[in-house]
């Protein structure tokens, strides 16, 4: 016999079943063949002989029962532990996903307020431009009437001191008739010179009055106006050519007096001396 079983060999089959089987039910299977070998031994009593287990078929069924059940379980833990894991992967998926679309949104919010941002500031840059614009033109059109306004004023102060120049001619004038007529009347030098003097004097008082209401107009003209320093600078400029003509025109009319002034004395004095050898020459 026991050349049979040493000369017996397993099907391929078999070994596959065999290494596939649960352990417990191989180690049954293992324990009961050792049973058969130590009852086969010569010094083993029959009678007396009991197997580990009492039937192999019935707790091979059972350990199968038990294995099945505890891969059913094995299985559904199995299955919940993938269930769970699927169910916090879509979670997460889920949240990445939210998360990724609130992140879209502010982006996509932040580009519309920056875009807006820039196309108010645009238009206000624009708007302040047009602004600046009319402000520099208005000014300019203030300013030029302005200066028309002072440039006729100065013509009127021309006009004035030119009138005040023929007044003065003319009062001149009748007193030289007056005092040919009334011979009976000795001027003396010192005379002729203070009435001319005083007739000067006047003459500037007139021209100073002049000139401040001319300087007053253009103080009330300017002064509420709230310019730039471009501005400034340019009516700056316009004053200081308002100042050149306005020297030129007054040297001229200084001259102008002194030469009158020269020759209505020189004239007064001949008369004077022609008056004076006349009656000379009578007595």
């Amino acid at each position: 016999m026991d050349d049979t079983m040493s000369s017996y060999s397993f099907s391929h089959q078999f070994y596959q079943r065999w290494t596939c089987a649960p352990e417990p039910i191989r180690a049954a299977i293992t324990q009961e063949l050792k049973d058969i070998t130590t009852l086969l031994q010569n010094d083993t009593p029959f009678e007396s002989f009991v197997f580990n287990t009492h039937d192999l078929d019935t707790h091979i069924d059972e350990l199968y029962e038990n294995h099945e059940a505890e891969q059913a379980i094995a299985k559904a833990i199995t299955e919940k532990k993938a269930e769970e894991q699927a169910t916090a992967e879509k979670q997460q998926r889920e949240e990445q996903q939210k998360v990724k679309a609130a992140e879209d949104a502010r982006l996509k919010e932040s580009a519309r307020l920056k875009e807006a941002a820039k196309l108010r500031e645009a238009a206000d840059t624009a708007q302040k431009e047009q602004q600046k614009t009319e402000q520099i033109a208005a000014e300019k059109n203030n300013i030029a009437d302005k200066t028309t306004t002072t440039m006729n004023t100065n013509d009127a102060s021309d006009s004035e001191s030119l009138s005040i120049d023929n007044t003065v001619e003319k009062n001149q004038k009748v007193e030289k008739s007056a005092a040919t007529q009334s011979s009976s009347e000795n001027k003396t030098i010192s005379e002729h010179a203070n009435v001319a003097n005083d007739k000067h004097i006047n003459d500037d008082h007139s021209i100073k009055a002049v000139n401040d209401k001319a300087s007053a107009a253009i103080k009330l003209a300017l002064k509420d106006a709230k310019l730039s320093t471009t501005h400034q600078e340019m009516i700056r400029e316009l004053e200081m050519q308002i100042d050149d003509y306005l020297s030129e025109q007054m040297m001229l009319m200084s001259e102008n007096l002194k030469s009158w002034l020269r020759a209505e004395v020189t004239q007064n004095l001949s008369e004077d001396e022609a008056v004076t050898d006349k009656e000379s020459k009578k007595s």
